[in-house]
């Protein structure tokens, strides 16, 4: 493959994740998995090889040891040039709140900006749902604070546990009937969520799962009530539609969006801006 614009690459516990720009598009999109102990900056080396013969691209990396950090506020990309490594790939930064302490993930921060760049007047909160669920307040272009909760993990561990019964086929169904229904028993009462969890293991696998994220949503969402109540809100990532579902019901305007896209605009952005 030749004439790349940019590889982008985002390490999660689990793989690392690959894009490929070539001619303004992405053409390439790849997971390679990791297994503990494994090196990821060996992994992004055979896979740049694999990915691209082109010797003149921007790799650009997030979530990567080393990567450098910038306090809030501050807007959700740098102007300046990342923190090279000696591969010559370029360590995106993390954005850290100093009170309370919490890191935005690089990635994040790309979404973010590619959220932006679609909409530059953007004033509001952006939810990033995933195994953190972050709460992101923008204004004026700026990341200005933030807070999370870790819903999407505990979610992911408790389905993979075994205190929930396996049932592969019905492992992705979930009831949404049964969702709407159970999300207001937590949300008036988050101190319930313990016992909505443990009342699932004896639901139908679809049930199940439907009082599992209703009550894990409904105490975050009842946590982050301030960052929601009242604000321009727009919500993208994982189980983003099952927190637009949760915030509708609430009565809260919200906007879906791609998780994925507006990463692919960051990596964009943050391309131009190495290659000035």
């Amino acid at each position: 493959m030749t004439a790349v614009d940019w590889i982008g690459a985002e390490l999660t516990p689990e793989a690392l994740h690959l894009w490929v720009a070539v001619a303004g598009r992405v053409p390439v999109r790849r997971a390679v998995p990791l297994s503990p102990g494994d090196a990821p900056e060996v992994a992004l080396a055979s896979a740049r090889l694999q990915l691209s013969n082109s010797a003149v691209r921007p790799v650009l990396c997030c979530g990567f040891p080393g990567a450098p950090t910038r306090p809030l506020p501050c807007p959700p990309l740098a102007a300046d040039r990342p923190i090279a490594d000696v591969a010559g790939n370029l360590l995106l930064p993390d954005l850290v709140q100093p009170a309370p302490r919490l890191v935005l993930p690089a990635a994040h921060a790309l979404r973010l900006a590619g959220c932006l760049a679609a909409d530059p007047g953007f004033d509001g909160v952006i939810c990033l749902p995933g195994p953190l669920s972050y709460w992101v307040e923008i204004s004026a272009g700026e990341v200005t604070s933030a807070t999370a909760a870790f819903s999407g993990a505990l979610a992911e561990a408790l389905t993979a546990s075994r205190w929930f019964a396996p049932q592969p086929a019905a492992a992705d169904a979930i009831d949404l009937a049964a969702f709407d229904a159970d999300l207001p028993h937590t949300m008036s009462r988050p101190e319930r969520m313990l016992r909505m969890l443990a009342e699932a293991r004896a639901l139908p696998p679809p049930a199940a799962k439907a009082r599992l994220y209703a009550a894990l949503i409904a105490a975050d969402l009842a946590a982050a009530r301030p960052w929601w109540l009242g604000r321009r809100l727009r919500v993208l990532g994982a189980n983003a539609a099952l927190y637009a579902r949760a915030l509708a019901a609430q009565g809260v305007p919200v906007t879906e969006g791609d998780a994925e896209a507006a990463l692919i605009a960051g990596f964009a952005l943050a391309a131009r801006v190495v290659t000035k």
